[in-house]
């Protein structure tokens, strides 16, 4: 089965962007290409083989050689979307921080076991207490108290 799907110049344009961070959530942490991750990029180089008949050939060019097409540094330069990356890692960084920072602390105080044994609610009461804690901290010192003992 097969779908036709008619979209603007203009939205084309948010799907080479929603393409780029797809991509790039699936890739930039990525050492070496992984095959179980091959079937979302071949969607991405098909919707990308289409940015010259849409008008985006400075945005998307195709790598004779890779027979595959990339961003040009024109897309970079004018995208938002390193901008939309930059608030997603600066978020992640500080929900993972405050969450990790709780959850040893639960630990700590509590046991695992005891942790384990829980209700989920009981849970979250614990680990939202500790954690609304490390927010608090963070907005008013962001890292400045954060210290590595050994």
């Amino acid at each position: 089965m097969n779908m036709k799907i008619n979209i603007t110049k203009k939205e084309y344009r948010l799907l080479l962007d929603v393409l780029y961070l797809g991509d790039w959530m699936l890739t930039a942490h990525d050492q070496e290409e992984l095959p179980e991750k091959e079937k979302y990029q071949d969607v991405i180089q098909k919707f990308y083989s289409y940015a010259e008949e849409m008008g985006y050939g400075n945005l998307i060019e195709a790598d004779k050689e890779s027979n595959k097409y990339y961003e040009t540094r024109e897309y970079e330069d004018t995208s938002k979307v390193s901008e939309i990356i930059e608030n997603y890692d600066n978020a992640t960084f500080w929900d993972e921080l405050v969450s990790g920072l709780a959850m040893r602390d639960a630990k700590e105080t509590e046991g695992i076991d005891a942790i384990k044994k829980m209700s989920p609610e009981k849970r979250i009461e614990l680990l939202h207490s500790l954690e609304e804690k490390y927010h608090e901290e963070f907005m008013a010192n962001d890292l400045t108290n954060l210290k590595i003992k050994k």
